[in-house]
This record gives C-alpha cells, sequence and structure tokens, in this order.
C-alpha cells in the first residue's frame, strides 16, 4: 500500500467514524506540536498589538511634545523658527519616513514618521502662508496650498505604496475640493448650503467606491475608515436636506433602505449600524412632524418604541446573516 492509498483510508474510516481524530492526533503525537503552533500564534498577536499601541501612545505624546514646544517658543523665534518648527520639522519627518520605509519596508517604524509628516505639513503649510504675509483676500492661496499638498502626497504615494500615505492623501485631496468649490462660489458658504450637501454627498460615495477597491491589496486597512466616513458623509448630507422638504422625506427612506442593502454586498457593520441609526433618526423625525399633533405624544413613543426594536432586530439579523459570516 503506498502513501497516497493509506491516506485515502485513513480519511475514509474518520469520516464514517471507525477512527476519531482525537485518536489520530494522540498516535501521530500532533497536540504538541498544534499546542506550540497556537501558543506561537497567540505571542505573536499579543507582540503585535503590544506593539501598535506603544506606536500610537509614541506618536501622540511627541505630537502633543511638539505642540506644547512650539507655543512655548512661538514669540521668539521669529517667521523663519515658525516655518521651519512647523513646516520644516513636517518635510524632515516624512523625508525620515521615507528612508526607513525603502530600508525597512517590512516594519512599521516608517510609516510612524510619515503620520507625524502629515499632522505637521499641513498646518506647516498655512504658517508658512502666514509669515510670509501672502495677501489672502480670498480663499485661492489655501486652496493652491492644499492642492499642492494632495500632488505631493499622491506622488510620494506612487513611491512608496503605503496605506498611511493614502490616507493623508484622501485627506487632503477632500480639503482641496471642499476650499476649492468654496474659492468659486466666492466664499457665500450660507447660500449654498445645498451644494454642499451633495458635494458631500458625492465624496460619501467616492469614499465607497475607494473602500470597495482597497478591500484587496496594500490599502485595505483603510477599507473600514473609508466605509465609516463615506457611509456617514453621504446620509448625514442627505439627510439635511429632509427638513422642510416632502420630496426628500421619501426618498430618504429608500436610501437608508438602500444603505442596509450596500451593507449586505459589501459586508460592512460600518454601514449597517449608521444606516439603521439614520433609518431611526428619520423614523423620529418623521414620527414627531406628522403623528405627534394627530394621535398623542405617548402612543407615538410607544409606537416608536416597537419600531427600533424591530430595527435594532433586523440590524442583528443582518449582521449575523451576511456580514458576520463573511
Amino acid at each position: 500500500m503506498n502513501k497516497e492509498e493509506l491516506l485515502q483510508e485513513l480519511s475514509s474510516k474518520v469520516s464514517v467514524g471507525e477512527i476519531s481524530r482525537e485518536e489520530v492526533m494522540s498516535r501521530l503525537n500532533l497536540e504538541p506540536a498544534m499546542q506550540r503552533e497556537d501558543e506561537e500564534s497567540t505571542k505573536k498577536i499579543s507582540h503585535f498589538s503590544i506593539t501598535k499601541m506603544l506606536y500610537v501612545l509614541g506618536v501622540v505624546i511627541v505630537i502633543i511634545g511638539i505642540a506644547f514646544f512650539v507655543a512655548q517658543v512661538w514669540d521668539d523665534i521669529g517667521s523663519f523658527g515658525r516655518i521651519v518648527v512647523t513646516l520644516g520639522l513636517g518635510l524632515l519627518t516624512t523625508a525620515i519616513g521615507s528612508v526607513l520605509l525603502k530600508q525597512k519596508p517590512e516594519e512599521k517604524i516608517g510609516p510612524i514618521f510619515h503620520v507625524i509628516g502629515g499632522v505637521l505639513i499641513p498646518g506647516g503649510a498655512m504658517v508658512t502662508l502666514s509669515e510670509l504675509s501672502v495677501e489672502v483676500v480670498s480663499l485661492w492661496p489655501v486652496t493652491f496650498t492644499f492642492g499642492i499638498i494632495f500632488i505631493f502626497y499622491l506622488l510620494l504615494n506612487s513611491v512608496h505604496k503605503n496605506a498611511i500615505l493614502t490616507f493623508f492623501a484622501i485627506a487632503n485631496g477632500t480639503a482641496f475640493i471642499y476650499l476649492l468649490v468654496e474659492s468659486i462660489v466666492d466664499g457665500q458658504f450660507y447660500n449654498h448650503g445645498d451644494l454642499y450637501a451633495y458635494l458631500t454627498m458625492v465624496i460619501g460615495a467616492s469614499y465607497l467606491l475607494l473602500a470597495q477597491h482597497f478591500r484587496e491589496g496594500w490599502n485595505k486597512e483603510l477599507v473600514g475608515v473609508l466605509y465609516f466616513f463615506g457611509i456617514t458623509g453621504f446620509l448625514g448630507a442627505a439627510f439635511s436636506q429632509v427638513f422642510d422638504s416632502v420630496p426628500w422625506q421619501m426618498l430618504y427612506f429608500l436610501i437608508v433602505i438602500g444603505g442596509l442593502f450596500l451593507s449586505i454586498y459589501m459586508k460592512s457593520r460600518s454601514i449597517l449600524v449608521m444606516s439603521t441609526l439614520f433609518l431611526i433618526a428619520h423614523v423620529s423625525y418623521i414620527t414627531s412632524e406628522y403623528f405627534a399633533d394627530s394621535i398623542g405624544w405617548p402612543i407615538s413613543l410607544v409606537i416608536l418604541g416597537f419600531i427600533f426594536i424591530g430595527l435594532g432586530y433586523s440590524s442583528v439579523a443582518i449582521n449575523k446573516k451576511y456580514i458576520q459570516k463573511s
């Protein structure tokens, strides 16, 4: 009997119950080896979690320390010194992060420096505009600055292909889009509320598309973040149009129900939770707007409570059946 026949016979006996899996593992002395693998895997996960926690804590402490240091010496260092400790320090930490990403791509230390740089560079750019006495009669100088930062991170990301750089490219690109629209409409924000609502819906939808595109590859760490901000921005902006607009009040039910179906398709708990919360908010608004005076507020509250229970149950059921298994 050759090896293949022996393995097939053993597999058939295990499947019909003549031999248990425990007996096979005990006879072949596999249990200690599997236990060692589980212990090593647990140690790796624990070590990784602790390392990531220390990295995050370190970044927060460094940024807070830099902020306090700059605040203490701000009045004494002059214009050039202010640019150096903000924009200059941001560019320096970004350069160090790029070097570390090239030399040690498998480690997480390079992205840490890029996080620090990504926080400092936009603020440093605004400080530079202020210290160079740029005449800010409109938002165009700020808009162009964020456009440059956006292009800078796109180019940097094309070299390193890192999720942190993708995040800062998206963040600065989003700021650039809002500033560009604000500059075009000449700063009349309160006269163009609907415009910004629709713009936020478009940006939210683009986040969802990016998240779906990033599910496989080096940007997959951003999927959860993009799902959350995408669906929150889209549904939040759409909900702002509901007040005093009957067509939007009817349309919004379809939008949030579509969000529930989208959570199943994209296997996202963030989309499920936010769609459920916005559906609850919309039902609450409709109830208070149209039914409170007609059938009495206490009865409305009872009905609303049962609706919330039903929505909560449906949300849990969708999560268990369609999302949790993925």
